[in-house]
C-alpha cells in the first residue's frame, strides 16, 4: 500500500521532469540561435542540435513510460535525471566548458535530485555533476567569435550569469513547488493509510480478544441452565466470572472506539529493546491464558529502538495467531544485535498449508477460520519500518511440527 502511494507520486514527478526537459529544450534552442547569430560567437550547431534531438527522443520515450506504466520506480527517476546531467554536460562541453555561465544549471539538477531521489541516488547525481564540472574545466570545445567584441567578453559572461540565475530561479519556483506539493500529498495519503491500518489492527486484535470471554460466557450460561445441580455459591461464582468477561468485552470494544480519537501522528517511544518487548509480552500475556508460553530475550538489552502503538498491535496480532494455532505451547525469542533485531515466534500447531504460505501477506487468503486480514495488516506495518518477515513451517522428515514467524528489523 505504501509502495503504491510512493510509486504514484513518482509518476506525477516524472511528468514534471518531462515538462522541465521540454522547457529546457526550448530554452537551449533560443539561446544557441541568439549566441550564434546575434552575438556572432561560433557554436558547433550540428553537434549541439544533435544533442537536442536525442534529448527530445528521450522525452518522448519518458512520456511513453508515463502513459503506459502505472508504476514508476525511484530507479527510473534516477536514470531520467542522470541523462539530463549528461545532456547538459555535453552542451556545456560544446560551448566553452567551465567558462560557460550556464554551467550553474548543474545546481538545478542537484536540488531536484535532493528532493526527488533516495539519498544514495541523490549522492550519485551530485557526484556526477562535480566530476563533470571538473572535467569541463580542462576539456572543452573552444569558441571563436565572428568579430572581435573589443573586451566585451566579460560583460557577455555577466549577462549570461544573470540569465542563468533568472532561468534557474523561475524553474525552481514553478517545478520544485509542484514537486513538493506532490510529496506532501504522498505524505498525507501515507498518514491516512497508517490510520486505516491502525483501525484494522485494532479491530483484528479486538476480535481475538473477544473470542475467549464470549466462549467462557457461553460455557458458563450452559452450566447455569442446570440450576438443580448448582449450589448458591457456584451460581454466584459463575455470575462473577461472566461479569469479569463482559468487562473484558467492553474494554476491547472501547479500544476500537478510542483508536478513532487518537492523535494521528502518535509519538513513538525510544526505549531499550528489552524494556519494550518485556512490556509488550506482559500486556499481551496478562489477558490470555498462556500456560505453556515462553519468552526469552538475548543480546544487547540496552540497544535503544523506536517503537509506537501501531507496531505493538502488529505484534499482538502475530502472537494471537500463534496462540490460537498452537496445540500446547508458544515460544517467543527476541535477539538484539548491532545491526538488527530478530523476533522469532514459534507454535506447535498444524502449520500452514503450502498454498497459503505462497499467499502470505495478501488480504484475500484464508487461514484457519480467518480471512487473513490481521496478518496482512501486521506484515504491511512491519514493512513500513523496512522489516523482513519470513513465515515457514517447522517440520522433520515425516511431519509438520508447527509454524515459525521470523521478523528482522534493521537498526
Amino acid at each position: 500500500m505504501t509502495n503504491s502511494i510512493s510509486q504514484n507520486t513518482n509518476r506525477k514527478n516524472l511528468l514534471q521532469l518531462i515538462w522541465l526537459r521540454g522547457i529546457a529544450t526550448f530554452g537551449q534552442i533560443s539561446t544557441i540561435l541568439f549566441v550564434n547569430f546575434y552575438l556572432e560567437i561560433e557554436l558547433p550547431l550540428r553537434e549541439m542540435f544533435l544533442v537536442l534531438i536525442l534529448l527530445n527522443i528521450l522525452n518522448a520515450f519518458s512520456f511513453y513510460i508515463y502513459k503506459s506504466q502505472k508504476i514508476i520506480s525511484n530507479n527510473t527517476l534516477f536514470i531520467e535525471l542522470l541523462f539530463d546531467v549528461i545532456a547538459l554536460s555535453t552542451q556545456i562541453y560544446l560551448s566553452g566548458g567551465a567558462s560557460n555561465p550556464f554551467i550553474s544549471l548543474f545546481l538545478l539538477q542537484v536540488i531536484i535530485a535532493a528532493i526527488l531521489l533516495q539519498r544514495i541516488h541523490a549522492f550519485l547525481i551530485t557526484t556526477t555533476t562535480i566530476i563533470c564540472y571538473v572535467f569541463l574545466g580542462f576539456y572543452f570545445h573552444e569558441l571563436h567569435a565572428f568579430h572581435n567584441h573589443d573586451g566585451t567578453t566579460f560583460n557577455l559572461h555577466l549577462h549570461g550569469m544573470l540569465l542563468s540565475y533568472i532561468l534557474s530561479a523561475v524553474l525552481l519556483l514553478i517545478f520544485v513547488t509542484k514537486i513538493i506539493k506532490n510529496l506532501q500529498e504522498r505524505d498525507r495519503k501515507s498518514q491516512e493509510e497508517a490510520e486505516i491500518i491502525r483501525m484494522g489492527l485494532t479491530a483484528s486484535n479486538a476480535a481475538h480478544e473477544l473470542s475467549t470471554p464470549l466462549t467462557t460466557i457461553s460455557i458458563t450460561l450452559n452450566d447455569l441452565k442446570n440450576l438443580e445441580f448448582s449450589s448458591p455459591q457456584q451460581i454466584k461464582d459463575d455470575i462473577t466470572l461472566m461479569e469479569s468477561q463482559l468487562t473484558r468485552c467492553k474494554k476491547a470494544l472501547s479500544e476500537i472506539l478510542m483508536a478513532n480519537n487518537k492523535i494521528r501522528a502518535e509519538e513513538a517511544k525510544i526505549k531499550p529493546a528489552k524494556e519494550i518487548f518485556d512490556q509488550i509480552i506482559k500486556e499481551w500475556s496478562s489477558s490470555r491464558k498462556t500456560n505453556n508460553f515462553s519468552y526469552i530475550f538475548e543480546g544487547d538489552a540496552n540497544k535503544r529502538i523506536i517503537f509506537d502503538d501501531i507496531l505493538t498491535k502488529a505484534f499482538f496480532n502475530i502472537f494471537d495467531n500463534a496462540f490460537e494455532a498452537a496445540k500446547s505451547s508458544v515460544e517467543i525469542l527476541v535477539k538484539s544485535s548491532k545491526e538488527e533485531l530478530v523476533i522469532m515466534v514459534k507454535d506447535d500447531g498444524k502449520g500452514f498449508d503450502e498454498k497459503v504460505l505462497k499467499q502470505i501477506g495478501k488480504s484475500n487468503i484464508t487461514t484457519k477460520k480467518s480471512n487473513g486480514i490481521g496478518l496482512f495488516l501486521s506484515i504491511n506495518i512491519l514493512h513500513r519500518v523496512n522489516a523482513k518477515v519470513k513465515i515457514s513451517n517447522l517440520k522433520n522428515s515425516k511431519e509438520i511440527l508447527g509454524a515459525l514467524v521470523e521478523i528482522k528489523i534493521p537498526l
